[in-house]
């Protein structure tokens, strides 16, 4: 492979991976305050996540077994509506991009096209959902490859412990099972450690964004190649850091195998210990109940409603 120019001599695109609930929003708040860093204007999803190697997953009809537990992604509704969604994000930012027919011409020219648009000089763009289904951070890898612009990766990790307890609260998720998630999400990012130089993925912890922002801040800084700004990192605490400990009601107690992942990205069994966690032995609790209407609501509005409503509002398919 012939040598890359470095990040200072091209534009960049920065692309955090994590699993949700993980703190890449303050990440992404931080870093796209600097005068460098621009995301996304637009978006068809929340958080100005773009989706776009997902949904290019989906559109492309990669193996279900490199989806997320085995199942490929349903929450565009189908190939059609995923390639509706990307153009929805692609336009929204460029009214005169004109999509390609062909799907994976419009994967490629359409990320080019953001790329273009946002890396003056640093592109960022952050989608959680990307690193827990391999075939999505397979089609990034592939486009790594290929792509004249300068590509850096940030692995973001936070304790499973606290991620379980903070899904629970905003999705009604049950830790059990989900603590499962998250350790196929963080094989799939040591398994990108090892394919990958230093100089291409970086992994952080958000333990120790919140114990020294600004220090931390400079690492990515570092990383990305644009130098750090005074007040970098100034606006995060560690307000909801350790919540978890301290709910009595919180009762995981993380399986061994989840304890041996964290263990990679340097938890102590301290860090892994809920002290009001149930013992093992009493079995998993029960798994997460049928969904309710809201749920329901929300599949119908972003797998029926919201794409036919976008195609009927474009001239394009």
């Amino acid at each position: 492979m012939p040598e890359r120019p470095t990040s200072a001599s091209r534009p960049t695109v920065v692309i955090l991976l994590s699993d949700k609930r993980s703190g890449s929003t303050i990440f992404q708040s931080e870093l796209i305050a600097h005068p460098d860093v621009r995301g996304l204007d637009y978006t068809s999803h929340t958080y100005l996540e773009s989706h776009h190697w997902l949904k290019a997953a989906v559109m492309t009809g990669q193996p279900a077994r490199l989806f997320s537990g085995g199942v490929p992604y349903p929450g565009y509704g189908g190939a059609r509506n995923a390639r509706t969604y990307m153009i929805d994000t692609v336009r929204g930012n460029i009214p005169d991009f004109v999509p390609p027919a062909d799907d994976r011409a419009l994967i490629r020219d359409g990320w080019e096209a953001l790329c273009s648009r946002f890396a003056a000089p640093v592109f960022f763009e952050k989608s959680p959902q990307v690193l827990a289904n391999w075939a999505a951070v397979s089609l990034l890898l592939h486009w790594m490859e290929e792509t004249t612009f300068d590509v850096r990766l940030v692995g973001l990790v936070r304790n499973p412990l606290a991620v379980q307890h903070s899904s629970q609260k905003l999705f009604g998720t049950a830790p059990y099972d989900r603590q499962f998630g998250w350790a196929e999400i963080h094989r799939n990012l040591l398994a990108l450690r090892q394919m990958l130089p230093p100089e291409r993925l970086m992994l952080i912890r958000h333990e120790d964004i919140i114990a020294d922002p600004q220090a931390s801040f400079a690492r990515v800084c570092d990383h990305i190649g644009i130098a750090t700004t005074p007040d970098m990192g100034s606006s995060i605490t560690d307000r909801t850091q350790d919540r978890w400990r301290t709910d009595p009601d919180y009762r995981l107690t993380l399986d061994p195998v989840v304890i041996q992942v964290a263990r990679a990205f340097g938890y102590s069994d301290d860090d892994l210990t809920n002290p009001h966690g149930a013992p093992l032995d009493l079995g998993p609790p029960p798994s997460r109940p049928i969904p309710d209407f809201t749920t329901l609501k929300n599949r119908f509005r972003d797998r029926i409603y919201r794409p036919i409503r976008m195609r009927r509002q474009s001239p394009y398919r």
